[in-house]
Parts: C-alpha cells; sequence; structure tokens
C-alpha cells in the first residue's frame, strides 16, 4: 500500500479554504493516519546529501554515539537533537564534541553531513509548520477555540487557539538513526505501536554505505496495522520527500473535540523490520521530527498536564509500575518508555546526589575523588567543577576524556579545554622516499604489516604504516625468546607493543602487559613527558578501568631490574619511530613461541602527553610465531541491556554498560545503553496495546523515539 500524496503547492492551498479541505489531506489522516508531501523545492537533494553521509559520520564519531540493540539483532546508532519556537533549533552535541576534539582531522563524512543540515532541519521545520496549518484550516471549523487551554478550567484564549498553536507550543524532537542488523532476515525488529506525540515527520528509510559516493536506494520493511488489524507494508517512492503520520496525541488534545466524529484523525499504529544486509559496510538510515504537546497542555482525560503525565512515567519507570492509561488516550494501552542516554538536544539539568556531580557523562561520587562532603570545596573557597588533569573544566559534564570532580576557581570561560599542543610533523616530502628502508625486513624471519585495516577504521581515522617483525631464538640455556621489532610510520609521541587483555575493555587494551617506548620522562598529566629526560622503554601493565596515562605510568620492569630487553629507534629526520625487543615473556606472561597470541600495538605521534592513539593507530591481531600467520581481530559492539528504560532524576542509572565507567581514555566506552523495558500483558483480555512516549531523561537529555 502506498501512502496518500499531496504536493507542498496543494498543501498550501488548502489554506484558501479553510472549510473544505482537499480530500488528498483528510482522506489520508482519517483512513490511515498517513500522508506524503511531494514536490518540496530542493528538498531531495538536500535529503540525499545529509542521508547519504549520516552512517559514515556516525561510525567516525564512534563510542560517544549513543547506541542501542534490539532483540532481533538491529543495533541503532543515534544522533538526537530538538526545536523549539523559543530557543530554535538546538545543536546536535554529539556531532559537536566530536568536531572539538577531531578538529581538522575530523570525518569527511561528517563535515559534509554538516554542509547541508540547517538546510535540510530548515525545509523539515516549514513543511512541519505549513502541514500544521492545512491542518487547522481544514478542521477548524469542526473544533472548539481554543483547541487547548494551558491548565484545569483556566482559558487561555489565542494562546492554544487551533491546531497550529498546539504545535507551535511544543516540544519537536529530532533523531537521525542508522540501523545495522546482525540477526535473521524478516525478524521484526521493532513492533507494532502507537506514538504519543500529536504527529510525526519522517524521512523513509534508505540504504546507504559508508562510502558516501555509492547510490542510495530506498529500504522496506515499514509495516502500519490497517483498520482491521492487518498488517500492511507501507511502499514508498522516490517522490515520498516527507511523511507525516498520526500519534495517539491527536486522540487527547483533537478527536474527543470534534463535532463531527466522522472527520476523526487516525493514530497509526506501526511496526519495522530491518533489512538484514550482507554487506556490512551498509545501513539502513532514518531521521525523524516528533511534534510533542506543549508542556502545558491540561489533559481533561488525566486531570494533569502533559509535562505532569510525562514526569509520573519518569518517577514511575524505574519501579516498573506503569500504571495503565497514563500518557495514552485509552485505559486499555499502557505506555512504553523507549530512551537511551547520552542523546543531544535540549536538555534539563543533570541532577545527582548531593554528593555527586554529573560530571563525564555520569554522576561521580566526591569521596571517591577525595571531596569528603558537598561543601568541603566551598570551605576552602573553592568552586566545585569537573575539570581534567590540565584544570580545564566542562560546565555540564558532557564531555569525554580524563575528568572528575575537582576543587577549583576555574571556569569554563577562564580555562575552556584545548587540545594538547602538537609535536611538530616532519617534512613529507624527506620522508616519502624514506620508509621503504626504514621498515625492510633486515635480518629478522618474519614481517608482518599491523596496520588497521581501512575498512574496519572510522572514516576519517589517520591510519599509520606499522609492521611487526620477529625472529625466534633460543639462549644459551636453551630458552627460546622473541626477538622483535615493530617500525611505526609517524613521529615519535610513544609506542607500544603487547599482549590482550582477554576480556578487558577497550578491545583488549585494558589490563594487558605492554613493552612501551616513550620519548621523555617525568611523566605529568598536566605538563606531559619532560623532554630533557632521556627516553626510556619499559614494560606496564595498563590498568583494567582508568585507561589514562595518569593510572599506569610506573613501569614494571624498568632499567635496573629489566629482564626484557628493550630499546627504540628514531629515524634521522623524526620521519618513523621503531621500538625493539627481546624475551620470552612481558611481565611474566610467556610468549607462545609454539604457537598463538592475541597481541595489541598502539602509538601516537601528534603530542608528548601520552595521549589517545587514534583511531588509526592501533590494532589487535593474533600471531602463530612459528608460521607467521596474522588475523586481525575487531571490537565487536558491546551493548549490554539494563533493565530500566528510562534514566531517572535520582541517578540510578549512570554506569555503562559493564557497571564501571573509565576515567579517561578518549575511546571510553563510558555510555551506556538503556534497552526497552518489557511491558507486561494486562488482564483485560490479555492484550495491552502500546503507546511509545518520547521523554526528556533527567540524566542527560532528549530520549530515543522508537517509531522507526
Amino acid at each position: 500500500v502506498s501512502p496518500h500524496r499531496i504536493s507542498l503547492a496543494s498543501l498550501q492551498s488548502t489554506n484558501a479554504s479553510p472549510n473544505s479541505a482537499p480530500l488528498q489531506l483528510m482522506d489520508g489522516l482519517t483512513h490511515d493516519g498517513i500522508l506524503s508531501i511531494t514536490d518540496i523545492p530542493s528538498f531531495k537533494e538536500t535529503k540525499k546529501a545529509v542521508m547519504s553521509h549520516l552512517h559514515a559520520c556516525i561510525m567516525s564519531v564512534g563510542d560517544d554515539v549513543p547506541t542501542q540493540r534490539f532483540p532481533d539483532g538491529t543495533i541503532r546508532r543515534s544522533f538526537a537533537t530538538s526545536t523549539n519556537r523559543v530557543d530554535g533549533p538546538q545543536p546536535l552535541k554529539t556531532l559537536d564534541h566530536y568536531k572539538a576534539l577531531a578538529g581538522d582531522h575530523g570525518s569527511e563524512s561528517c563535515a559534509r553531513f554538516r554542509t547541508h543540515l540547517s538546510a535540510f532541519r530548515s525545509s523539515v521545520d516549514r513543511v512541519t509548520m505549513q502541514f500544521a496549518e492545512s491542518l487547522s484550516a481544514a478542521m477548524g471549523a469542526l473544533l472548539p477555540k481554543p483547541l487547548v487551554s494551558p491548565r484545569n478550567g483556566v482559558s487561555n484564549a489565542g494562546e492554544y487557539e487551533d491546531i497550529k498553536k498546539v504545535v507551535d507550543g511544543g516540544e519537536h524532537l529530532e533523531h537521525f538513526h542508522s540501523y545495522q542488523k546482525a540477526g535473521a532476515a524478516g525478524e521484526e525488529t521493532i513492533e507494532f505501536h502507537t506514538d504519543q506525540g500529536l504527529f510525526i515527520a519522517f524521512t523513509p528509510g534508505l540504504i546507504v554505505s559508508s562510502n558516501p559516493s555509492l547510490d542510495v536506494e530506498l529500504s522496506d520493511g515499514f509495516y502500519v496495522q490497517g483498520s482491521d488489524g492487518e498488517k500492511i507494508l507501507m511502499q514508498f517512492t522516490g517522490d515520498d520527500d516527507l511523511v507525516f503520520m498520526m500519534g495517539d496525541g491527536v486522540n487527547q488534545f483533537i478527536n474527543d473535540k470534534l463535532t463531527d466524529g466522522k472527520k476523526a484523525l487516525q493514530a497509526t499504529p506501526h511496526a519495522l523490520t530491518v533489512p538484514a544486509l550482507e554487506d556490512v559496510s551498509k545501513a539502513r538510515v532514518w531521521y525523524g521530527r516528533m511534534v510533542l504537546p506543549p508542556m502545558d497542555a491540561f489533559i481533561p482525560s488525566m486531570g494533569s498536564t502533559f509535562g505532569e503525565t510525562r514526569q509520573v512515567l519518569v518517577d514511575s519507570s524505574p519501579t516498573g509500575d506503569m500504571p495503565l492509561g497514563v500518557g495514552c488516550s485509552s485505559p486499555n494501552m499502557k505506555a512504553f518508555i523507549d530512551t537511551s542516554r547520552n542523546l543531544d538536544g535540549e536538555e534539563e539539568e543533570p541532577k545527582c546526589p548531593d554528593d555527586e556531580l554529573f560530571c563525564w557523562f555520569r554522576c561521580m561520587a566526591l569521596a571517591d575523588h577525595g571531596i569528603q562532603t558537598p561543601t568541603t570545596c566551598a570551605e576552602r573557597n573553592l568552586g566545585l567543577q569537573c575539570a581534567n588533569p590540565r584544570l580545564q573544566v566542562i560546565p555540564d559534564g558532557l564531555k569525554h576524556g580524563d575528568y572528575w570532580p575537582q576543587c577549583t576557581n576555574n571556569t569554563h570561560i577562564t580555562h575552556p579545554y584545548t587540545n594538547y599542543p602538537e609535536i611538530p610533523q616532519p617534512d613529507e616530502d624527506i620522508c616519502a622516499g624514506e620508509w621503504e628502508e626504514f621498515s625492510a625486513k633486515g635480518d629478522y624471519d618474519h614481517m608482518i604489516t599491523v596496520t588497521v585495516p581501512e575498512e574496519t577504521a572510522r572514516e576519517g581515522a589517520i591510519i599509520v604504516d606499522t609492521k611487526l617483525y620477529w625472529s625466534i631464538i633460543e639462549s644459551d640455556d636453551g630458552m627460546k625468546k622473541i626477538k622483535g621489532r615493530v617500525a611505526y610510520s609517524g613521529p615519535f609521541g610513544w609506542l607500544a607493543v603487547g599482549f590482550a587483555s582477554p576480556d578487558g575493555k577497550h578491545n583488549g587494551m585494558n589490563g594487558g602487559n605492554i613493552i612501551m617506548a616513550k620519548p621523555g620522562g617525568n611523566y605529568s598529566p598536566v605538563t606531559g613527558l619532560d623532554l630533557g629526560v632521556e627516553p626510556s622503554t619499559g614494560t606496564y601493565k595498563i590498568d583494567e578501568n582508568g585507561s589514562s596515562h595518569r593510572h599506569w605510568s610506573t613501569p614494571i620492569d624498568t632499567e635496573e631490574t629489566r629482564t626484557t630487553v628493550s630499546d627504540y629507534e628514531v629515524h634521522n629526520d623524526g620521519c618513523f619511530t621503531a621500538l625493539t625487543f627481546e624475551s620470552d615473556h612481558i611481565n611474566g606472561q610467556k610468549f607462545n613461541v609454539e604457537g598463538i597470541d592475541d597481541m595489541i600495538w598502539a602509538g601516537n605521534g601528534l603530542d608528548h602527553f601520552v595521549g589517545h592513539h587514534g583511531r588509526g593507530g592501533r590494532a589487535r591481531f593474533t600471531v602463530d610465531w612459528k608460521s607467521g600467520e596474522m588475523t586481525y581481530l575487531t571490537p565487536e559492539v558491546k551493548v549490554e541491556p539494563i533493565d530500566i528504560a528510562v534514566a531517572t532524576a535520582d541517578g540510578d542509572v549512570h554506569n555503562d554498560a559493564n557497571g564501571e565507567y573509565d576515567d579517561g581514555h578518549a575511546d571510553g566506552d563510558g555510555a551506556g545503553n538503556a534497552n526497552d523495558e518489557e511491558v507486561d500483558a494486562a488482564e483485560n483480555d490479555g492484550f495491552v496495546k502500546k503507546c511509545v512516549v518520547g521523554l526528556f531523561t533527567s540524566l542527560v537529555g532528549a530520549t530515543m523515539m522508537q517509531y522507526l
């Protein structure tokens, strides 16, 4: 079945005849509750430009992107934001954070996505308000004025006079979703439900590639439920620019006030089955804008405002005691709250207990960071701030990195975040012809390339060519050892190789035993390495939870105590770096010289702060020391479900999926993930319909929309 279609020009013409709406408008909204707007000027080109780069950009941003796994194996990654009439369109903060961190090294796809984003959102905004105005004109004679009062028993004439005013006064939640399915084809991703908002405007799903230059194609799998309960596949075409679909809010604010029941708008139950794609570089992308009623809009059947009803749902969610009918138009419907932490948009102030501070996307206990009471800082005439080792302040706590509660009078104005000072990069013309000689195999028996594969590195990553060489040697006492060398085609910031920790976070990094070379000493997280101190090599054990070097900066095997022989090598012009080693173990963990070991390497040629290695300066792999065979190991998406689907004001949900937090690695997995709360069947014939509630969680901000 195809949606009812109407051109934008025809939609605009309804304003000239407020008492006789065209059949195309009302037929679609009263029959299926779904209407497609076509022929929006320049929108097809803008939509394609934005959506074709969405998935590649999301993958470039990486761990900061909110992620959710569905029971059928589908993984959804999202950008989220909002628009309101007072403050206008809000930023995509996850994307802004990425741009601030990446600087000039950011993803090309993200740059192109951002280039067209404003025009795309402006077009959606204009058409959304035109749709509301036309619907007001079409139904105006059938509805009272004012249509909605801001509170019980009080008529504030003109404020929410008609449908357009109601739409204009509400929050509009916007989401850009990217779906990839690892499960079986045909298995349902999101079951039938009705959205709680007044309506949603969305672009039909598209199949795109992580290579944005490839063509996009329409995706199927979107179903609506007919009036007799049948499951109907909705078939969109390239003419469907922007689709409007009614939500349960029309039953609460419009249909029960109609003088002609035959003109009732149809709230549309809908479901989604994400297609399983053989090409792992492809994804289904979608954009939606959910229009909520005004927060102070009074709901007579609830005896409360829309905002108060949402708060009841937030308060009820942690206990699972969700009353039937609350937030929905029918007493036989149950609210089904879908949310994921770490979203963008217009945010409520994160709320933590008095003895905690919201910092690095979570509530952190002050006592864990040497601040004994909430008044400790004030008693010292200092402020309480979320700051990094350089005492650079993040005022809202919404930034990844090495941040924790600290007593300081620094502010985000006097001490804003800045990137580490960069190492001067060598002349590419000088270095270009030297790598082949520096990376030659020499006398080693084996050589493998351990550069992160381009197809697994996120777009925009600076990929650094790296090679591992080795021979199995035997000492005088018959002990077999690995004599090895890692050659890195970048300047000497730091370079390391070692054993992966099988269950360690960050793809086996945390907890790993490594050999590391550094170009200086006296490391400080504030000032970095002292380059006046001689370069050194040593063995280290990376902290199991804290990735920042300050947690594991003391070597286990030093110059005086070492049993693992290691050294460093720097190219004459500073172009390249190498780390050499010879041993049968690292920190007592033996090389399996007769078999296979699980290994990691990483390096940084950008700063002297032992900073983040970047997406292209690391890899995990297995190596068979005897045969020379190797296999890359790529990180799996780990999205652990938790029982509660709403992040609440009391801070119950503020840990990551493993119940821990990483306190300093720019590659951190600190964003927790919330899956849907299962809704139990009620006693009413064993069946309860669902209305999905769009909420702003008090912990971080706008929630996920289940929807499409």
